[in-house]
């Protein structure tokens, strides 16, 4: 099978990160998947990010298919929608402008998809550098979530682990655009984190696979949103689980349940914290 004959966008919802948003334009031009195009909305940024894409663009327009747009903030929800409807490609696959693409990420996630019909979604590993690439984890789940890689592995597992021990970072996900335009599964709008809610979505569907696979590099920095707004994140967190809990079957509400009981306490005690 040519896993380099189905076409794949690259999607990129860029925000203020001109100080790496050259770092991840190059790494899509470099990824070794040869049937690609990048797909970039600049979400109202007020640094330099439009201009570098830009002049990025206009120094690369002849060596990929590239569509590109600046506009108003929106929020990166709606932004996302937004890439979706402009993009061409067979599958999408999803990067932050302040995060990277590692080799053979692409091509991995395509075959996954390839020889697995009845998922519409994949998600791998990624290593995590910090503001100057240096690596600080050789792998977010294992070595920054602390998560159990076997447990992906597994259809019944992998749905435990999105629902009680949600650990995923944003530049590792790809799906066929039939999830969007067929499925009719978007993103949430009305969340800052649209993430989780996502992953909920499929898992509560089978519609997930995961493979054991570094994808891209996740960067960790002082205004990654995770870490920028704290309480806002917490609170988002709970309105998914409103969101998707009639999504799933009894034992599993339960779960949902116990994991929005623990974000109410860790909400509660943050607010504590700051009015102290």
């Amino acid at each position: 099978m040519n896993t380099n004959s189905s076409l794949v966008s690259i999607i990129i919802p860029a925000y203020n990160h001109g100080k790496y948003v050259l770092k991840a334009l190059e790494s899509v031009l470099d990824d070794n998947y040869k049937n690609k195009e990048l797909v970039i909305i600049d979400d109202g940024s007020t640094d330099e990010t439009n201009n570098l894409i830009s002049i990025w663009i206009e120094n690369h327009k002849n060596e990929l298919n590239i569509k590109y747009k600046s506009r108003n903030n929106r929020g990166v929800s709606k932004t996302l929608n937004e890439l979706i409807e402009m993009a061409d490609g067979e599958y999408i696959c999803i990067i932050a402008s302040d995060d990277y693409l590692l080799n053979n990420g692409i091509r991995r996630r395509v075959e996954y998809l390839e020889n697995n019909i009845t998922k519409m979604a994949v998600f791998g590993d990624c290593i995590v550098v910090n503001q100057d690439n240096v690596t600080t984890y050789q792998s977010a789940l294992k070595d920054y979530y602390k998560a159990n890689l076997e447990n992906y592995k597994d259809d019944n597992r992998l749905k435990n682990e999105i629902i009680m021990r949600w650990s995923v970072p944003g530049p590792v996900f790809m799906a066929r655009k039939d999830l969007y335009t067929k499925y009719k599964i978007f993103y949430n709008e009305k969340l800052i984190g649209e993430d989780w809610d996502m992953f909920l979505k499929l898992v509560s569907k089978n519609y997930l696979g995961f493979v054991d696979f570094k994808v891209s590099a996740y960067r960790l920095h002082n205004s990654n949103t995770c870490i920028s707004f704290e309480n806002k994140i917490l609170l988002d967190r709970v309105k998914t689980i409103f969101y998707n809990i009639n999504l799933f079957k009894f034992t599993d509400k339960t779960k949902l349940i116990y994991v929005l009981f623990r974000f109410n306490i860790k909400l509660f005690n943050s607010v504590l914290r700051k009015e102290k």
